[in-house]
């Protein structure tokens, strides 16, 4: 071996070793804490809201009256719209394009019974409807409507429309799709079970708004003293 190589050796076994690389450097002596898979529940959004309480159902209907009731009744106004929070009108003909009475929680019928007619809404209403509410004096009284009790009902069409109008009109009989008048205009519990009468001409727009809030808690309503109204 020569002296070059001999020296080359030499300074081979005497150097320092090289320094680790960020490879190879040792790992973290902390150890990662385990993480537990999230809940599935727990995925969902913490503040959402509860469902919403059903809305009670209600269906009104309009019998022998002049739908002055129910004129009354949008004069709630913007009341409406926090009645409408708790309550779905269903039915109603100045409101819901519905004809007929689905199923609801409180009916509510305007007018006196005096056709044929009146009777078949008076008792779908009440075979569709949990509680039935007589809604003004015609249905709960009978009211001004009563008037032409004792009058003949044949004698009374012909003097509307055939001796108080033109030479044309005729007498809605036969064929014609008139319902045909009771012998007595009455009102609506001498047909139907009633449970509550909400006496007025007309109630108050806030009194029924009252009767229908009362109801929704299980209560009666009471309509007395500065409850009444006639206009």
């Amino acid at each position: 071996m020569s002296a070059t190589d001999e020296a080359e050796g030499a300074a081979e076994e005497g150097a320092e070793p090289d320094e680790p690389t960020d490879a190879e450097a040792e790992p973290d002596a902390t150890p990662e804490e385990d993480v537990e898979p999230a809940d599935e529940a727990s995925t969902e959004d913490a503040s959402a809201e509860e469902p919403a309480e059903p809305r009670a159902r209600v269906a009104t209907v309009c019998l022998g009256g002049c739908s002055g009731c129910h004129m009354e009744f949008l004069n709630i106004d913007e009341g409406l719209i926090d009645l409408l929070a708790d309550v779905e009108i269903v039915a109603s003909h100045m409101i819901v394009d519905e004809k007929g009475v689905p199923e609801a929680d409180i009916g509510i019928a305007e007018g006196v019974v005096t056709n044929e007619e009146n009777v078949e809404v008076a008792e779908e209403l009440r075979e569709h409807c949990d509680v039935v509410v007589a809604w003004g004096d015609c249905a709960a009284l009978r009211g001004i409507m009563s008037l032409r009790n004792g009058a003949d009902p044949d004698e009374l069409v012909d003097s509307v429309y055939e001796d108080a109008a033109d030479e044309e009109s005729e007498a809605p009989r036969g064929e014609v799709p008139v319902p045909a008048l009771l012998e007595d205009a009455r009102p609506l519990d001498e047909f139907v079970e009633v449970d509550v009468h909400i006496p007025g001409c007309p109630p108050d727009a806030e009194v029924l708004a009252y009767g229908i809030e009362a109801l929704l808690a299980g209560e009666e309503p009471a309509i007395v003293e500065e409850k009444l109204q006639y206009d």
